[in-house]
């Protein structure tokens, strides 16, 4: 009575959890990265660089202002 599922419904059933965990796994990879870009399509890590070398650029202007 046991032998009564087609195979391919245990295989559905026992691989569902697995291919559920990768898939969740995909998704919140891809949300992570759309969070981490800004809306031009730059990252973050750009954003924060280009921000940076405009600060030392402005306290360059001002240190020789002050010379």
């Amino acid at each position: 009575m046991a032998n009564d599922v087609p195979w391919y419904v245990s295989l559905i059933v026992s691989w569902l959890p697995f291919i559920m965990f990768i898939a969740a796994i995909l998704w919140s990879s891809r949300q992570l990265r759309k969070s981490l870009t800004t809306s031009d399509g730059r990252s973050l890590a750009q954003v924060v660089d280009d921000l940076a070398r405009e600060m030392k650029r402005t306290n360059d202007i001002r240190d020789e202002g002050r010379s």
